[in-house]
């Protein structure tokens, strides 16, 4: 059986900080043999929730939108890669439309409607060199993934991440995306 794994990237910058370190987790995992695919955000056409209710009394969010496909994606892979960076102390508004729109995941009990098990890796990166003031943002999430019934195996903060390319001069966080990718 082939093994699938999605990165999900929140943040503008292509080929930037996050897009780069969610990359190089899905190469991990793509030489530890899962298929792979990924998702830029900023290019995807979607709008957030509209709170109507729809996915508690079917089994999907009501709208038709490119965040449609991705929940179907979320729900069939094995693994998923979530990164963004922090804008203001939390994740960007790109990743915020589509993590509320992951509401649909859960039923009228508030039961996943996953199946147990999805490993999850979480990626984020931040212009301040402090990683303790915006680590709410990537625990606060992870909760939720753990809600969903995924185990979270990996959390990557990236500190002075201002430029885009930043992370291209860090090797330990590289090498840390990549063994995540591969441990998967």
């Amino acid at each position: 059986m082939i093994m699938k794994a999605i990165g999900i990237v929140g943040s503008p910058r292509k080929n930037g900080n996050v897009d780069t370190l969610v990359q190089t987790v899905l190469d991990g995992a793509l030489d530890a043999g899962y298929q792979i695919a990924k998702y830029n955000l900023n290019e995807m056409k979607y709008s957030g929730c509209q709170a109507c209710g729809y996915c508690k009394s079917h089994d999907h969010c009501r709208l038709d939108d490119d965040v449609s496909k991705l929940l179907k994606d979320i729900a069939e892979a094995d693994a998923v890669i979530f990164g963004s960076p922090i804008y203001f102390y939390l994740f960007t508004g790109q990743f915020k439309l589509m993590e509320d729109r992951m509401y649909s995941l859960i039923d009228e009990q508030f039961d996943s409607r996953l199946r147990p098990g999805k490993k999850a890796i979480i990626v984020t990166s931040q212009g301040n060199p402090d990683l303790a003031l915006f680590e709410r943002a990537a625990t606060d999430f992870a909760g939720i993934l753990k809600v969903l019934g995924f185990d979270v195996k990996e959390i990557i903060r990236m500190e002075k991440g201002g430029a885009p390319d930043a992370v291209l001069e860090r090797k330990d966080l590289l090498d840390k995306a990549r063994s995540a990718g591969l441990a998967l």
